[in-house]
């Protein structure tokens, strides 16, 4: 089953990613967001998705695309512009996939809120990790996971089978008990977009799994 990919339908750069935001943050809270934007991309500068291709250069996607895109989920479909929450989702993966980002560098740079979110979405150890987010992640953690997830789903089109089927798997069997714990901690203000990204999770699944019966 091959899905398009949405991220690739408009182009999105630092302008348009930092116009959502200059209409409503004051001007140093947008910094903080546009300093967690440059340490991911800079922090991510070598890597590239595995199953993605650019469709204007014909090669491997860029890494950074997806911590951008999981950010803007959050933003566009969540209603979330809260700048520890953008901040954490832009850096996301950095502790677990880069060499430059550690962890208490984050927290020098960005502080303890948003070094804490970051080390609870890392899979350093790999050992008692979804137990670590249901039992210390608050709504940040698991809403920022929600939107990391909803990305990966929606990009493993061109992955293999194999692939498919574990992404898919682990999704209903450890990541939607996940989600329902999120619905019941979430503000009532993101409520809703988070509803939206909960349901289109559960639907891009039920799809891969009608598909696998074929």
């Amino acid at each position: 089953m091959r899905r398009a990919l949405l991220s690739s339908e408009k182009v999105e750069n630092y302008e348009t990613f930092c116009g959502r935001l200059r209409p409503v943050l004051p001007p140093r809270e947008l910094m903080l967001v546009e300093v967690a934007y440059v340490f991911s991309k800079h922090g991510h500068r070598a890597q590239v998705r595995k199953n993605e291709i650019d469709p204007r250069t014909g090669k491997a996607l860029r890494y950074f695309e997806h911590p951008r895109r999981v950010t803007l989920i959050l933003i566009d479909i969540v209603g979330c512009v809260e700048p520890i929450v953008l901040q954490a989702a832009l850096i996301h993966d950095g502790v677990e996939d880069t060499k430059l980002i550690r962890p208490l560098l984050v927290e020098v740079v960005f502080g303890d809120k948003v070094a804490n979110i970051v080390k609870l979405l890392s899979k350093k150890p790999k050992r008692g990790y979804l137990k670590r987010l249901v039992t210390f992640g608050d709504w940040r953690v698991l809403l920022i996971k929600a939107c990391d997830r909803l990305d990966n789903l929606r990009t493993i089109g061109n992955s293999s089978r194999e692939f498919q089927i574990k992404q898919i798997t682990e999704t209903r069997r450890k990541y939607f008990p996940v989600f329902d714990l999120l619905m019941r901690r979430v503000p009532s203000r993101y409520r809703e977009g988070t509803a939206r990204v909960c349901d289109e999770i559960k639907r891009i699944v039920a799809e891969y799994e009608a598909s696998f019966k074929k």
